[in-house]
């Protein structure tokens, strides 16, 4: 069967006027990142289903029938059957079964992972418990629980699909699809083991600390994100992803996994993880205020904080895969006096807004989320005469570099156009004078 790229979306409503990142290609912005080159037609996305149940591989294949022309779908009764057509084809997504009588999904997913990891990789299996979950967490971005909706599972398999599309550089893709998790500022990851081994620990104190460092912050939202855990809503903030969770379930992680791991600071020349870590605390923190003093809405002020802590988490994701590379574009970048994103998009044909976006969209974190970091530097690809969550962070990033905290960063210019579309520019001065000053809050 064979398809292409999923156009309807699966992001919620927006106001009129609004477009939105995974529904508009580049060659919709207004403020497009300079080198961008108008959308061309993809190559089908490659779909494979695996199921042991033969009963369940025919409700597959007639459930998506209605996307035959939209996406390339293999279906293989069984993990053996399964391993056969991996070792002969090139897939963009494998769906698969847990429990399977010759060979599991995680043994399955590992075989993936090890020969094709830009491959997404999803759990659908309705028969699963903690040590099973366990043992796949490191090898699945996304977990599905039986009975999924075929409408629920098309959903996913059409975000999936877009922000696919919006990430076109193939070695980035494999790159960011192979990691398992994110390395961490050092001392936060000593503090967050020592916390998870001490007896007296509480979840407050766990969310404390992981609230503050992008790797911790976008893990355990990618956990509570979650079909397996049964949540039934959306989790946009660290505190709540710890509560839902509960700690025994994350020292059982931490424990068994490489969950959390700590960054070498001596890696990747020229890129400051501590810098890039205030930075985003500072962000964090001027996005929460922003809505908070400025807009009263403190529900959208919590998921403003988690978007500001990980909207700069694809510069960590480049730095730890390609450190060389990345050293040489950071210092070009400081020697021709240009922001971060133009050189970085110049060689690699991508940014670290996209790079980010792309892992916490196949992890399965909200759309909002996903959509602020891809559009902090252009929000007008997300949201085109409204404040949005990406037009809050946006802002947010541009005040705090008025603040000249960080000597060599080269600052990112607030866009004007996109304030004067959403009638803020009065409102920009404001908020820019009033949180001037104010020291961002403790974190």
């Amino acid at each position: 069967m064979s398809s292409s790229t999923a156009e309807d979306h699966c992001c919620q409503p927006r106001p009129a006027g609004a477009v939105g990142f995974l529904t508009t290609g580049p060659s919709g912005c207004d403020n497009q990142v300079p080198g961008d080159a108008p959308k061309v037609i993809q190559p089908k996305t490659k779909i494979l289903f695996v199921d042991d149940e033969p009963a369940m591989i025919r409700v597959l294949k007639m459930g998506m029938r209605s996307m035959v022309n939209v996406w390339d779908m293999h279906f293989a009764e069984g993990g053996k059957a399964g391993l056969e057509l991996i070792n002969q084809h090139k897939f963009d997504v494998v769906v698969t079964d847990m429990r399977m009588a010759d060979i599991n999904g995680a043994q399955l997913l590992n075989h993936v992972l090890r020969h094709q990891p830009n491959t997404v990789r999803i759990i659908l299996s309705g028969y699963a418990d903690l040590s099973e979950v366990v043992g796949c967490v490191g090898l699945t971005h996304q977990f599905l629980t039986k009975p999924c909706s075929l409408d629920d599972l098309k959903s996913c398999l059409k975000k999936i699909t877009e922000v696919k599309e919006k990430l076109g550089h193939e070695k980035l893709r494999g790159l960011t699809g192979g990691m398992t998790s994110l390395p961490g500022i050092p001392e936060l990851y000593l503090e967050i083991v020592d916390a998870l081994q001490s007896p007296m620990t509480s979840s407050d104190s766990i969310a404390e600390i992981a609230s503050k460092d992008p790797a911790l912050s976008a893990k355990l939202l990618q956990l509570s994100n979650s079909a397996f855990f049964g949540f039934n809503r959306k989790v946009y903030s660290v505190t709540e992803a710890v509560q839902m969770l509960g700690i025994g379930v994350i020292q059982s992680l931490a424990l068994a996994l490489p969950l959390f791991t700590s960054f070498d600071r001596k890696k990747c020349p020229g890129f400051n993880i501590d810098q890039m870590w205030e930075h985003s605390a500072e962000v964090a923190a001027l996005g929460r205020r922003i809505y908070n003093d400025h807009l009263d809405d403190s529900h959208r002020a919590e998921q403003a904080f988690a978007a500001g802590i990980l909207h700069d988490v694809g510069k960590l994701i480049l730095a730890e895969n390609l450190p060389d590379q990345y050293s040489a574009i950071i210092a070009e970048a400081k020697t021709k006096h240009e922001e971060l994103h133009v050189v970085e998009h110049r060689h690699l044909n991508a940014t670290h807004a996209e790079v980010g976006a792309y892992l916490l969209a196949i992890w399965g974190l909200p759309v909002p989320l996903v959509e602020a970091v891809a559009c902090h530097h252009t929000p007008r690809r997300c949201c085109s005469s409204t404040l949005c969550l990406a037009g809050v962070i946006h802002i947010a990033d541009a005040v705090q570099h008025t603040q000249g905290l960080h000597h060599d960063l080269i600052p990112t210019p607030v866009d004007e156009q996109y304030l004067k579309d959403t009638g803020l520019d009065t409102h920009y001065e404001n908020w820019r004078t009033n949180l001037n000053r104010q020291p961002a809050e403790s974190i």
